[in-house]
């Protein structure tokens, strides 16, 4: 019998249908789960193991040297800057994700710091339940200017969701939909205009080397001392620093993270700023979602297995 280590800790959480799909499968499957593992600790647990669906841990190029019996990494998320995807490649790993399994939810999510930040929600609530009574005055998000970096699945959920909301979009990416493009009036546009005219910026693309602190002290200046950056993408794509000293110098107005370079960002200066919203990279993690990326996950697994297997 083919054995599977689990670690993400909300796999199965809000159905069995990804754990019946593994038993009925012929796999056998052990769940583990602790936040910040490190490769010993990985390794340690995938010790005879032919497959593993993976959450945030590393699948370094070292972890699966020192684990030979693994054939198949499968990612429960999108993203895969925690995997060594050439090193699986190279060893005959096969490796998966779950593309678009949790778009919905994040578009939400990121949405939804959009409006607390133009609106001081969350800071409001704060003072409020303080026993203070402060006003803010907020930023218009009706006809504002959206500028979406990374026009996937995720993208695509922010753009519909703007219409709603009377925005001018604005959107760079490397492949274009034209036919989406068309049908919700997005405007094909380069990095910087975004920076220029973009009111709020919400970054929906993967984290590689090219992308690694895409946003820093450059393109924080040119963006408006009014304007918002979200990002529940990938912590790497922005440089913290940077970011930070434009906060305190007032070179945009605010900033909502779900996704830090270290997680959790302890220390971090971002952390004390009244105008960053911070979040502990759940923006993926509605129930639907979940259950998607589980059933995604489990059927990838299982593939990947019954191809090794045969």
């Amino acid at each position: 019998m083919q054995k599977v280590m689990v670690f993400p800790s909300t796999f199965g959480k809000f159905s069995k249908e990804p754990e019946r799909l593994l038993t009925e499968a012929g796999i056998e499957f052990t769940r583990f789960s602790k936040a910040g593992m490190t490769e010993d600790e990985v390794i340690q647990r995938l010790q005879g193991y032919d497959g593993v669906i993976l959450g945030l841990e590393p699948m370094s190029e070292r972890v699966m040297h020192a684990c030979p019996q693994l054939k198949v990494v499968s990612r429960f998320g999108v993203g895969m800057d925690n995997v060594d995807v050439k090193a699986a490649g190279e060893l005959g790993v096969k490796v998966y994700n779950t593309p678009g399994a949790n778009a919905n939810a994040v578009a939400d999510y990121a949405f939804g710091m959009m409006l607390d930040l133009a609106r001081s929600i969350s800071v409001a609530n704060r003072d409020v339940k303080r026993g203070e009574w402060n006003k803010y005055t907020g930023y218009p998000v009706w006809g504002a200017a959206l500028g979406i970096i990374g026009l996937g699945a995720i993208g695509k959920g922010m753009a519909r969701r703007a219409k709603g909301f009377n925005m001018r979009v604005l959107a760079y990416d490397v492949y274009w939909d034209e036919a989406f493009m068309a049908e919700y009036g997005v405007e094909k546009a380069s990095l910087d205009e975004i920076y220029d005219q973009a009111d709020f910026i919400t970054l929906h693309t993967a984290l590689t080397e090219e992308t690694r602190n895409m946003i820093s002290t450059e393109q924080l200046k040119r963006m408006k001392n009014t304007a918002f950056l979200i990002n529940c993408a990938r912590g790497g794509l922005v440089d913290e620093d940077a970011l930070a000293d434009a906060l305190r110098t007032g070179e945009i107005a605010g900033v909502g993270i779900d996704a830090f370079c270290d997680e959790p960002p302890t220390g971090s200066p971002l952390l004390e700023m009244d105008c960053v919203i911070a979040a502990p990279h759940i923006a993926g993690s509605s129930i639907d979602g979940i259950n998607t990326m589980a059933r995604m996950s489990a059927q990838n697994c299982i593939k990947g297995l019954q191809e090794v297997r045969n």
